[in-house]
């Protein structure tokens, strides 16, 4: 994709002022001379099972991913968390089988996003994310609070030397509190770290067709197959 940017770049008639890619979307900025059909014919001209379409501001503003650009009056950019229509604000709910840390982790990451994505005025997204964890996702407040205020205000950890990790390493299904009773216990009794793995669920047991998928019908992996022909 790389090499047919710069070869469709360098050929093109309209030169754009920026262009930014990220998998199969691009953020492109034009002068207002500038007519984006036109390079949108010429990008599509060059491969013809690689197409563009176009999407153009609206009111100033462009979403991008998970970006809202916003086109402020004195021209400058200005950015904010994105939703589509169809989003649920549906995430991990708490009562559901997941360790703690993968739970907490999700309220940072988010926190984090809104402080990089609204550096302005981050504190509207805040109060959403707040309202969507303990609301629809059923999350404690005050565990809520506490993730937000220690991403927001992260204290400075002092340099220490890191311990030697554990000889032994091994993985633990994930079933609920009894699994984090035994990390604990293997990390204190005999010095072996865990980390935890899925626990069986709907998707492992089932086909799109419904039935069952039995171990003993699987085919081998990491094997060279011998097919049998009549011919040479």
């Amino acid at each position: 994709m790389t090499s047919f940017e710069k070869q469709a770049l360098n050929t093109a008639t309209i030169k754009p002022t920026c262009w930014y890619r990220k998998v199969d979307d691009t953020f492109v900025i034009l002068r207002q001379d500038q007519d984006p059909a036109t390079l949108l014919q010429h990008l599509n001209q060059q491969h013809p099972r690689v197409q563009f379409t176009l999407e153009t501001e609206t009111n100033g503003q462009l979403p991008f991913l998970d970006v809202l650009v916003t086109r402020a009056p004195d021209n400058k950019i200005e950015t904010s968390v994105y939703r589509k229509p169809t989003h649920s604000d549906q995430y991990i709910h708490f009562d559901s089988n997941h360790p703690l840390k993968t739970q907490t982790g999700i309220i940072s990451t988010l926190t984090r996003r809104a402080i990089n994505l609204s550096p302005i005025s981050p504190s509207g997204e805040i109060e959403h994310l707040r309202r969507v964890f303990t609301k629809f996702n059923h999350y404690p407040p005050k565990l809520v609070d506490k993730m937000i205020r220690s991403t927001l205000h992260p204290t400075r950890k002092e340099a220490t030397n890191k311990p030697e990790p554990a000889p032994i390493r091994i993985a633990l299904p994930f079933i609920g509190k009894t699994s984090n009773h035994i990390s604990r216990l293997l990390k204190q009794q005999a010095g072996i770290e865990t980390y935890f793995t899925s626990s069986t669920s709907l998707k492992t047991l089932l086909k799109a067709n419904g039935r069952n998928i039995s171990k003993q019908h699987q085919l081998p992996k990491g094997v060279v197959y011998k097919i049998n022909c009549d011919y040479g």
